[in-house]
């Protein structure tokens, strides 16, 4: 039987694209199922415009880890790579091809 893991959050979800600069995008995932966070994620990578280096993911840090490892095993046809954030550990980087 499949089972929805549920990631808590105090924060509000925020699923809304919101560009940082013209090749950066940031997505929260804050809150969410992990299953539904990887399909909006995956909608996200494809329809991220042309010139798009990177997608900062926002998942959270200490509501548990199954939404962080989801995404960090995220992969897809345009990301070539996915990593950390050394800057906070609640995101993380994903960068696409160009």
């Amino acid at each position: 039987m499949f089972c929805r893991k549920r990631v808590f959050s105090r924060h509000k979800t925020s699923v809304n694209p919101m560009p940082q600069t013209d090749s950066t995008l940031r997505v929260d995932l804050h809150g969410m199922y992990v299953e539904d966070a990887m399909e909006l994620l995956r909608e996200r990578v494809a329809r991220a415009p042309r010139g798009t280096e990177k997608i900062v993911v926002i998942h959270g840090y200490n509501r548990g880890s199954a939404l962080k490892e989801a995404v960090r095993r995220f992969r897809a046809p345009r990301v070539v790579e996915v990593a950390p954030s050394f800057l906070n550990e609640g995101e993380t980087v994903i960068w696409l091809k160009s």
